[in-house]
């Protein structure tokens, strides 16, 4: 791993507990209800050209039913100054369904296990109830969160979680004491430009949200690719995001190629001088124009198995990485 480069793909599986503080079933429901499709799709396009994956899963969707999922709910729970975000205030959770039978926007098992099920496929953190990190929340309620999120996990799938990836991308270095000591090896971090240091919701202003637009297209922070093994302390390996992978919009189609060439440049310039590229996005990113950003995709992972070829560059999810570097470190 010393010298290669990486190609790191990590998904934000979150159905609308990922944005039900912003949008409701009326406005992005589609979207949601896309996620059924492009699970599989995504599956089956990383099976054939040997993509490893993380999906950084929200612990509300192992849920079965809600009996289970009232089960698992932790003792502490987040207080945030605006109740809003919290999916325990406002009777949020009476209103959900039974199960993923009659509510597929909030349940996921028979996906999670169909990606259980996947070669190379990681199946990770995203907090149990897409905990936001920064929104004045109390360390002690972070901690009982992601319990709650490895426990379900653990005991009705068997799966322990190594990885995580924080909601919003909030986090600080308390958090990841937290992380550290329930046994996690791994974390998404940001891109080192700070236009993108984790931020409260509030602060994400219109000139950040402008800048990062721009950066999709035209390369104007660098490549934000990162030398992951050269870091000192490997009990909690970061492994920083290099791009969000932006879906496809009619109206900005005419831009595709730009957005495109940013991604593939950063590729290369990784493979080449053997850095990790990690990209990013979120499963309804793609419940829309499917067939569109499927495409899209096609075309970066072709390019990866094109660096593989040329510059030995290698797919690994989270969890590889870091128990790579783990054993590094034994040595």
């Amino acid at each position: 791993m010393k010298t290669k480069g990486l190609f790191i793909i990590s998904l934000d599986f979150e159905l609308l507990w990922g944005v039900r503080d912003k949008k409701t079933k009326e406005t992005y429901g589609k979207n949601i209800e896309g996620v059924r499709r492009v699970i599989p799709a995504l599956l089956k396009l990383f099976s054939r050209y040997e993509v490893h994956a993380t999906f950084a899963t929200v612990g509300f969707l192992f849920c079965r039913n809600k009996k289970e999922l009232l089960s698992y709910l932790p003792d502490s729970k987040p207080q945030y100054i605006q109740p809003h975000y919290s999916p325990y205030e406002n009777n949020y959770l009476d209103e959900i369904g039974d199960s993923e039978q009659d509510d597929i926007y909030h349940y996921a098992p028979s996906l999670i296990k169909l990606i259980q099920q996947s070669p190379g496929q990681e199946i990770a953190s995203h907090t149990f109830s897409h905990f936001y990190c920064l929104e004045d929340a109390s360390l002690e309620s972070f901690e009982a969160d992601l319990i709650a999120s490895k426990k379900i996990a653990l005991e009705q799938y068997g799966i322990t979680l190594k990885s995580i990836v924080f909601p919003r991308n909030q986090y600080s270095k308390e958090h990841l004491e937290i992380c550290k000591k329930l046994g996690f090896t791994s974390f998404r971090g940001t891109e080192s430009s700070s236009i993108y240091q984790p931020r409260k919701n509030e602060e994400q202003s219109k000139r950040i949200r402008a800048l990062r637009m721009i950066d999709t297209y035209f390369n104007i922070n660098g490549h934000h690719s990162a030398k992951v093994w050269r870091q000192k302390n490997r009990s909690l390996i970061n492994i920083p995001s290099s791009r969000f992978l932006r879906p496809y919009s009619k109206n900005l189609k005419l831009f595709d190629q730009l957005r495109l060439e940013r991604i593939l440049n950063s590729m290369t310039y990784a493979a080449k001088h053997h850095h990790a590229f990690h990209l990013w996005w979120h499963p309804h990113n793609f419940g829309v124009n499917l067939e569109e950003n499927m495409v899209f995709l096609k075309k970066i992972i072709q390019h990866y198995f094109k660096l593989s070829w040329k510059y030995g560059m290698q797919s690994r999810n989270m969890g590889e990485v870091a128990a790579e570097m783990i054993r590094q470190e034994v040595k």
